[in-house]
């Protein structure tokens, strides 16, 4: 046993209480960087030696096996699974209340105001078909009809073009952090390799998994070189240091819709299989909410339209004459109040072809008008199977609803919509307040504790310093004075 063999553990104790202090200050540099876990430095004994004079084995000292992170994985799955659903809700309520915004429903400005204004003045000119006032007031009124129709139309179709610069935009994102992280395996793995601690790598790529977290559904595997795998619904993203990207591409037509873009593996096309996250909410909502607001809007425009057309058509105007269609266009952006009757107002057909019991007409009667201005609680039948939504609404006395009711109860289910994913992303929230709570607890930094730290690795290393000065003072002992 050499006589230094004290000396040299205490300067392993130097070195270990000096790794530690280093470590702890990088903890409350730290304190408060995003996403940073706590680290601590692993002591441990080193190989103990036997005792060359007496029985047993001698301690040899300490060293620092690794500086390692204290995180609790499961608690970092369950809150990544969370926030993807999170994540999903918000994208949801984020974009029906813009849907919301559009119908501005209700209101003096809303649709349902200007359908009812437009009814009125079909009502008004019942009573007086020969007035040019009032003819006028009803083309106005029938002008702000198509008018908001094309404005709402225009409006949720913009809606459906941001979500669709969403999803191609949150695809590339995937992309970009697909890429970071395969990299972030390989610098993970070679340090790994060394023996040497990538703690401040694991939270970089923990941090790259939570921006992940947000957009798409994910599952990680922990391979045995420190490197992770990551699968969307069990096809690699992610291997090692490996990425495969996803793209976008013009999706299929569905009736009159188009799922486009769609999100698919670029190596095979095939469509990405997901249920939350924010490229799940972007296209749920699309092609299944948002849809049904714009097919039942568009059916009920189509449908007053059409009832409109066909009992004006059949009617007579001031002139004696039939035949002409009040509204004109074939898509919603074309529609207008037909030329003819904006150029002349007694082209409107107020009178009724023919008073019951009479065979000639009567221009002057306003039977056909108010024909008209009792559509507004007509009962109408909706045949959503019906592939073109201008015929899906048809008036049917057995029906059992009206356009205006049928419009408003669009408008009630968007509302529920909207307050159903408030209402579980607000508990999402929650949730995920209450687990990062217990994450801090286990990962995040306590100046409390690294103050108390800091004061017992500064006495070790003060107490190890004072070893070196006993043994300084042995050796000097057993040196100089016993040679005199």
């Amino acid at each position: 046993m050499s006589t230094f063999f004290g000396l040299n553990i205490s300067r392993l104790g130097l070195q270990a209480q000096q790794k530690s202090l280093a470590v702890t200050a990088h903890n409350i540099a730290n304190a408060n960087t995003p996403g940073y876990s706590r680290q601590r430095a692993q002591l441990t004994t080193t190989n103990p030696l036997p005792y060359l004079n007496g029985e047993g084995m001698l301690g040899s000292g300490v060293v620092v096996a690794e500086i390692g992170r204290i995180r609790d994985r499961f608690l970092d799955t369950q809150l990544r699974q969370e926030a993807q659903t999170l994540a999903k809700w918000e994208t949801r309520h984020s974009f029906l209340s813009q849907v919301e915004g559009v119908f501005m429903e209700p209101s003096k400005t809303g649709f349902s105001s200007v359908l009812n204004a437009f009814y009125n003045s079909w009502q008004e000119l019942s009573l007086n078909p020969e007035s040019s006032s009032v003819r006028a007031a009803l083309l106005e009124n029938g002008n702000a009809f198509t008018n908001a129709a094309r404005h709402t139309n225009e409006q949720l179709k913009a809606v459906r073009s941001h979500m669709a610069e969403q999803i191609t935009a949150k695809t590339e994102e995937v992309n970009t952090l697909a890429e970071q992280l395969a990299d972030l395996n390989r610098q993970i793995v070679s340090l790994t390799a060394q023996r040497n601690s990538p703690a401040d790598l694991l939270d970089r790529r923990d941090n790259l998994l939570k921006e992940l977290t947000k957009i798409i559904e994910f599952d990680t595997v922990l391979n045995d070189n420190s490197s992770i795998s990551i699968f969307i619904a069990g096809r690699a993203l992610v291997d090692n240091n490996l990425n495969f990207r996803i793209t976008t591409t013009a999706g299929a037509l569905d009736g009159d819709w188009t799922l486009s873009p769609q999100p698919v593996w670029e190596r095979d096309n095939q469509p990405l299989n997901m249920s939350n996250g924010q490229l799940a909410g972007l296209m749920e909502t699309r092609d299944v909410l948002l849809r049904s607001y714009m097919e039942d809007f568009s059916s009920m425009v189509w449908g007053v339209i059409n009832s409109v057309n066909d009992l004006h058509s059949t009617g007579m105007d001031l002139y004696g004459t039939s035949g002409n269609a009040f509204f004109t266009g074939s898509e919603i952006e074309t529609l207008q109040v037909n030329d003819l009757l904006r150029n002349d107002s007694g082209l409107v057909a107020a009178s009724m072809a023919a008073l019951p019991g009479h065979s000639q007409p009567a221009p002057g009667d306003g039977g056909n008008a108010l024909l008209i201005a009792r559509l507004r609680s007509a009962a109408i039948s909706i045949d959503p199977l019906q592939p073109d939504v201008r015929l899906r609404a048809t008036l049917d006395p057995a029906g059992l609803t009206t356009f205006t009711n049928f419009h408003r109860d669009n408008i009630a289910r968007l509302g529920v919509d909207t307050r159903e994913s408030e209402r579980l992303a607000e508990n999402q929230t929650s949730l995920i307040g209450m687990l990062r709570q217990r994450q801090d607890s286990i990962a995040g930094v306590s100046l409390d504790e690294e103050m108390a730290n800091m004061i017992q690795f500064q006495l070790a290393y003060q107490a190890s310093a004072r070893m070196i000065t006993a043994f300084d003072e042995i050796y000097d002992t057993l040196i100089n004075r016993m040679l005199r």
